[in-house]
């Protein structure tokens, strides 16, 4: 498992820390000389798996609330996405650390502007 990667503008060191701190893989900016950066080799597999991940948690946040209407009838007034962030964000927060896991030590980061 890799510990950083170079920049592609200034050569510096990229922990695993610097890209946990990167807000979404789109976003990303070298903390060293701000350069814009991507990732060409596993984004369109980390899209694919969220194509498949994203109904899986659509159906678990439904599945969840009818079980707790069961139990607490105002949370069929309470907005799905609420009881998701509010119950289901441990796994979601998993599933986004296996991102950023992936996508830095099989990733290959590149210049997204030539400066």
């Amino acid at each position: 498992m890799r510990t950083s990667v170079p920049c592609p503008n200034c050569q510096k060191a990229i922990t695993l820390e610097d890209f946990e701190d990167f807000s979404s893989p789109f976003t990303m900016k070298c903390p060293h000389c701000r350069a814009k950066l991507k990732e060409t080799k596993v984004t369109p597999f980390l899209i694919l798996g969220l194509i498949v991940i994203l109904p899986l948690f659509i159906y678990l946040t439904e599945t969840l609330k009818s079980l707790l209407a069961d139990f607490i009838p105002v949370v069929e007034n309470i907005p799905s996405v609420i009881v998701f962030l509010g119950l289901l964000y441990p796994l979601y927060a998993i599933y986004e650390r296996l991102n950023g896991l992936i996508m830095f030590n099989k990733g290959n980061l590149k210049l997204k502007n030539r400066q």
